[in-house]
């Protein structure tokens, strides 16, 4: 691993990528195509979810239309990459592309979405869910796992993510709801620790199935690559760019719904 990225240092050295090459080369590197296929997908099964609870299954073609349109493949893609962009030093970026463009790294990354789409099957989900409340929390594979998880700060930050987004949903709501932001926010940070439950679980029960065929070896060079400047730095970017753009993808929900609300009142 460290002759390869030796090598590979030496070919950036040698001939300096321009900046949208680089940022191209580490968004293909991280499958972000693939990943944003999931997530749209995903959209699509919350965008049902807000239709059966806001509005009694009624939302119709139009609420749809909607919610098609705000999980828009193309902008979700350019939010990620231009923060990457604007995040991310020339050498930043040239670190993550080798360990990204890596064996380990493309293995990493694959098992990731592989894992995030099997849990698009609430079955396999609730099993991994199961195994990891009930599992033992003794073995080398959870330690590392557990280690993982704290170097790259996941709980607290999905927590942040998660009450920005709702926060932000129901701000595009407020029209019909009549709270204030204060209001919303005050009743957010109210469910905190019950978010923060929800986030741990999830996180475990996720990454206990995603990196299960990583080997110790394995694991513990994806933890020392988190531990780099450069590691920090691409975590602090993916959360930066997907609270970005899900900030404005549940803002605009939010309106959505308003929108489907209001007509029903007319």
């Amino acid at each position: 691993m460290r002759l390869f990225a030796f090598c590979l240092s030496l070919v950036f050295c040698a001939s300096p990528l321009a900046a949208e090459e680089r940022v191209e080369r580490l968004m293909q590197a991280l499958h972000l195509e693939h990943v944003i296929d999931i997530l749209r997908e995903e959209g699509m099964v919350h965008g049902q979810d807000l239709n059966d609870t806001f509005l009694a299954s009624k939302g119709g073609p139009l609420f749809e239309a909607q919610v098609d349109e705000i999980y828009d493949p193309i902008w979700m893609r350019e939010q990620i990459s231009q923060t990457f962009g604007t995040s991310l030093t020339d050498s930043e970026m040239d670190r993550a592309i080798v360990f990204f463009e890596s064996d380990l790294g493309q293995t990493i990354v694959s098992l990731e979405n592989s894992a995030r789409q099997a849990f698009a099957d609430d079955t396999i989900k609730d099993m991994a869910r199961e195994n990891y409340v009930n599992g033992s929390r003794d073995g080398q594979f959870y330690r590392l796992v557990d280690e993982y998880i704290e170097v790259n700060d996941l709980i607290e930050k999905n927590v942040h993510s998660s009450l920005s987004s709702d926060y932000n949903f129901f701000r595009g709501l407020s029209a019909d709801i009549g709270s204030s932001s204060e209001d919303i926010l005050a009743q957010l940070l109210s469910d905190k620790d019950s978010v923060t439950e929800e986030t741990r679980i999830w996180m475990y029960s996720f990454l206990l199935i995603a990196y299960q065929p990583l080997n110790e070896a394995q694991m513990r060079e994806n933890i020392a690559f988190s531990r780099t400047e450069t590691g920090q730095a691409v975590n602090e970017a993916f959360f930066d760019g997907f609270d970005l753009m899900y900030d404005q993808i549940y803002y605009q929900l939010g309106q959505a719904v308003s929108r489907v609300l209001s007509a029903s009142d007319l």
